[in-house]
């Protein structure tokens, strides 16, 4: 062992330092207590490293699972699509019948707020069902006319029951004001649509348009990634014209829904 005081090489069994002289009396049992820790640190950590080597030997021989195939999760997703499509569809046509019991039935007000409530209630089902399911925008615009229809049916029901006139129409007039109001909330529904596909788009962070404004000269030339500037501009036409169609088709759903109203005054 080394000496406390001058760290000379010393018999494990001295009680004096040869060289220094000095007493070890009372360091001799502290050097021994901390190789004695010292030794069971060792022999600790060599038991750890011997249990992780056996329990990463036991994981290694552990069996893999298989994954389950991708097709199994095709059911769910239309499942969901089709209780999305009943949610939707059941909810928005039992508000507008609601509106038209409480507006035309019970309070006898004027049509146009009838009118403004069938453009205001199916646009967040439009714009809910696509957030839900951006792939299937044709088939909600289907749903939307469906429901449409069976709205301005089931108003037409009520109201010839109540007034004991026929449902469907039996003249052009009518039968015009019938479609009307029903290209009235499809549109209003569709609009919605159109408003979860922007919402939808600028949560996935598209890509960052290039310059608006391409030189003729340009159109048929080539760039590095080999793309031609008319590819260009067209997918710029297509950007613009995706972003004008809700206004275009709100428009219509609002034309279509108080014409005839404002024609009648």
């Amino acid at each position: 062992m080394k000496c406390a005081y001058c760290i000379s090489d010393i018999n494990d069994a001295a009680v004096v330092c040869p060289v220094c002289r000095r007493d070890l009396y009372l360091f001799r049992p502290l050097q021994e207590k901390i190789a004695e820790l010292e030794q069971k640190l060792k022999d600790i950590d060599t038991s750890r490293h011997a249990l992780l080597e056996a329990r990463i030997a036991e994981l290694e021989a552990r069996p893999v699972a298989p994954e389950p195939p991708a097709i199994e999760a095709e059911p769910a997703k239309k499942r969901n699509f089709l209780v999305s499509i009943l949610f939707v569809g059941v909810v928005s046509l039992a508000l507008l019948l609601a509106a038209h019991g409480l507006i035309v039935i019970i309070y006898d007000l004027k049509t146009l707020y009838l009118r403004i409530a069938s453009l205001l209630l199916p646009l967040p089902f439009g714009f809910a069902l696509y957030v839900w399911h951006p792939r299937n925008f044709w088939k909600s615009s289907l749903v939307a006319l469906v429901v449409a229809c069976l709205a301005v049916i089931g108003m037409s029901a009520v109201t010839g029951y109540v007034d004991k006139v026929p449902v469907l129409p039996d003249n052009l007039r009518e039968w015009r004001e019938f479609i009307e109001y029903s290209a009235s909330i499809t549109f209003s529904f569709v609009t919605g649509l159109f408003l979860g596909k922007i919402r939808y788009h600028q949560s996935q962070k598209p890509a960052r348009p290039g310059r608006l404004m391409v030189m003729v000269a340009q159109l048929f030339a080539k760039d590095d990634e080999g793309e031609l500037g008319l590819q260009k501009l067209a997918a710029k036409i297509s950007r613009i014209a995706g972003a004008a169609a809700p206004a275009v088709s709100g428009a219509v759903s609002v034309y279509t829904g108080i014409k005839a109203v404002i024609g009648d005054s």
